[in-house]
């Protein structure tokens, strides 16, 4: 029986629908598919459907873990090496962070550089710092402009003489411009300074704090840092309050182009999950939805976590990485209102990085001097 070819329109369809590794298997099948990987159209279709998954960081190895949400009762992961020969050891993953900014992740080297980071295209960038006393918090961009140009937001620990026999240490908050290597200093108090490891999202970074007008401290506001005009903005105030100064709120990223906004109760263990209602952008108010309410369950208290807390919502289920309870053992966790499922990650690993990313098959840029992965 002769072989039945399809629609280029049909294949086009079928192969949006298939997971990443899959896709980069089928780049060798033909060059018309290989070309359909770096089509800009696809790889935003495809970018609508794929879910997200965990970029998980130990001290010598990176894996990416899928969560298989197929099977109703009884949801799965799947952790896989990733390659990820990079040009240095960080010394600790006290002294290493990873995060994403859009398309790309971007791991923080301290004292050494930046590498920007595409997994599934094996492709890295590094950035070096000039200075290597520069201490990385965050990555974002100028969104009034058709290109991105990536920046690094940051500081330096610097001494002030007072007297001829006293000093003080302050820090100097500075931002670092990846493609021209050139770093210029802002004029700004670091009390408005992230106290939580910043969202990056359109560009801007974004962050929880209290709100410093509020004297009952029960209110809280979403800070965030504008690339663009290079300034600290009160963004907006969060839909809901603290009722005991242990409840514990992170932020993350809602369906690529808003926020989700987990609340936990530190006495009860009930969790909130409210949503943006719109797109997140400057120029219109935030509107917030309840989108469930989660009862007491097993999930670990999110205060003060060694390794931080990353969540993403799919489906209206939750879906987080920490670590667990009583053993910091990292963890994934799968809630929903009739399941709370923990699943431990190797064997008690209790040192690690992690962070959100959606899998996609963009280039980084050309001004990143590449390296072999």
């Amino acid at each position: 029986m002769a072989p039945v070819s399809l629609p280029w329109d049909v294949e086009k369809e079928i192969l949006s629908r298939l997971p990443p590794l899959s896709l980069v298997k089928f780049r060798t099948v033909s060059q018309h598919w290989n070309a359909l990987l770096n089509d800009k159209k696809f790889i935003n279709s495809h970018l609508t459907r794929v879910r997200p998954q965990f970029i998980f960081l130990t001290d010598s190895k990176v894996y990416s873990i899928d969560i298989d949400l197929d099977r109703a009762l009884d949801p799965k992961i799947e952790v896989r090496e990733i390659p990820s020969n990079f040009p240095y050891q960080a010394t600790d993953l006290t002294h290493t962070t990873i995060t994403s900014c859009d398309e790309f992740l971007f791991r923080d080297f301290w004292k050494q550089g930046v590498a920007i980071w595409n997994p599934w295209l094996r492709q890295v960038g590094w950035i070096e710092y000039v200075d290597k006393d520069f201490h990385f918090c965050g990555v974002g961009y100028d969104n009034s402009r058709p290109d991105k140009r990536f920046k690094i937001l940051g500081y330096f620990n610097c001494l002030r003489t007072v007297s001829n026999t006293y000093q003080v240490g302050y820090k100097r908050v500075g931002v670092y411009e990846c493609a021209s290597q050139a770093l210029k200093f802002l004029d700004v108090p670091f009390k408005q300074w992230p106290n939580v490891a910043p969202l990056s999202l359109n560009g801007n970074l974004y962050w929880v704090t209290d709100n410093p007008e509020d004297n009952h401290r029960h209110e809280y506001l979403i800070r965030s840092f504008d690339f663009s005009s290079e300034m600290f903005k009160t963004f907006c105030v969060l839909p809901c309050r603290k009722s005991h100064s242990r409840d514990e709120f992170v932020l993350a990223v809602y369906k690529r182009d808003g926020f989700s906004l987990l609340k936990q109760c530190y006495e009860t263990g009930e969790v909130e999950i409210w949503v943006t209602k719109k797109n997140i952008n400057d120029e219109e108010e935030v509107e917030w939805v309840n989108l469930m309410t989660l009862p007491t369950s097993n999930l670990p208290k999110l205060i003060n976590k060694l390794c931080g807390v990353s969540y993403f919502i799919f489906d209206k289920t939750l879906i987080m990485c920490c670590g667990d309870e009583e053993t910091e053992a990292a963890c994934i966790y799968i809630v929903r209102e009739d399941m709370c499922k923990k699943i431990q990650i190797g064997f008690g690993i209790v040192r690690f990085s992690h962070c959100v990313y959606l899998p996609n098959f963009i280039s980084i840029p050309s001004e990143f001097r590449p390296l072999r992965v």
